[in-house]
């Protein structure tokens, strides 16, 4: 493998010895010709950031399930006819505790931290006031070891996104409207997925184990669902996986202090929450289920800043 559990650390280390400092002088700067932040927002225009787990694709029907989405999802007399699922998303709950007037699903299957700048810029023309962003899996889930984006690659990649959604950090103009929040849930545990989805079945009746047999002609995640890989490998990946988590809250700590115009989170949730079997979809055993959308739903919304409604 490209890179061991020694290398991870090496960038970690980068992450805190050169980029954070960086970040501290630039990022303090603003604070300090400016006052409080302005009062919070209410969640009613809403706006994601994500991959194919946002898109809830293969969650209970094949393809994307936008209405069965744990950020966007809705639920209604047609959903319920077709068979869809009500997962309760964060744009039901918001409606019920706030009303809704904007719902946008910026979110692309296969999209990775290096498109959350254009993904964040599409999206700030819908000038959403609550922005959720769930983008790492498709960098944990590469075609080859060699691919894997160092910790440091792939924060920076976040730092530009958030750049774009909070330029007032850098003392440019533009962005999310003063008040507006933005939760940054952490990357799964892809390897916790593995290890459940290894026993369970999929599509048609076909074990998992076989349906992934699909990464040698272009199913996705080789690192982690390889016939070739081993447990060493896995873990590997798994710690680099960790790893993104880690330097996600360690920026999004640091802007949370430092903006004067956005309210910044990081949960945990996601990384922590241990996967059950019918959490994983029965299609493709690889992405969420009706039953997994759900969870991430509450999982992200009870560690938020609404979670009282």
């Amino acid at each position: 493998m490209a890179r061991d559990h020694r290398s991870i650390r090496r960038g970690l280390k980068n992450i805190r010895r050169v980029l954070l400092p960086a970040m501290l002088v630039v990022a303090s700067a603003p604070a300090a010709f400016g006052g409080e932040k302005p009062p919070r927002l209410q969640p009613t225009r809403i706006g994601s950031i994500g991959d194919s787990i946002t898109q809830a694709f293969d969650s209970g029907f094949i393809l994307s399930n936008p209405s069965e989405s744990w950020v966007n999802g809705y639920f209604g007399f047609l959903e319920d006819l077709l068979g869809f699922e009500d997962v309760n998303s964060h744009n039901q709950r918001a409606d019920a505790a706030f009303g809704v007037d904007s719902n946008v699903n910026g979110s692309e299957n296969g999209a990775d931290m290096a498109d959350m700048v254009a993904q964040a810029t599409a999206l700030l023309s819908t000038d959403p006031y609550y922005v959720t962003v769930e983008l790492g899996g498709n960098d944990v889930c590469q075609d080859d070891f060699a691919s894997l984006p160092s910790p440091l690659d792939y924060v920076l990649d976040f730092i530009d996104g958030v750049m774009v959604l909070d330029p007032g950090l850098m003392g440019g103009a533009g962005g999310l409207t003063p008040g507006a929040t933005v939760q940054v849930a952490s990357v799964p545990d892809v390897k916790q997925l593995y290890d459940v989805g290894i026993d369970q079945q999929g599509a048609l009746g076909i074990d998992c184990e076989t349906i992934w047999l699909g990464t040698l002609i272009g199913f996705p995640c080789t690192t982690m669902l390889t016939p070739f890989g081993n447990e060493e490998s896995r873990r590997t990946v798994q710690r680099l996986n960790l790893a993104y988590n880690q330097v996600l809250e360690i920026v999004v700590n640091i802007v949370r202090d430092a903006s004067q115009d956005v309210y910044w989170e990081y949960t945990w949730s996601v990384w922590n929450h241990q996967i059950q079997p019918n959490e994983i979809s029965s299609i493709d055993c690889f992405h969420p289920s009706s039953d997994g959308q759900r969870t991430i739903s509450e999982l992200v919304w009870s560690d938020g800043p609404f979670a009282a409604f």
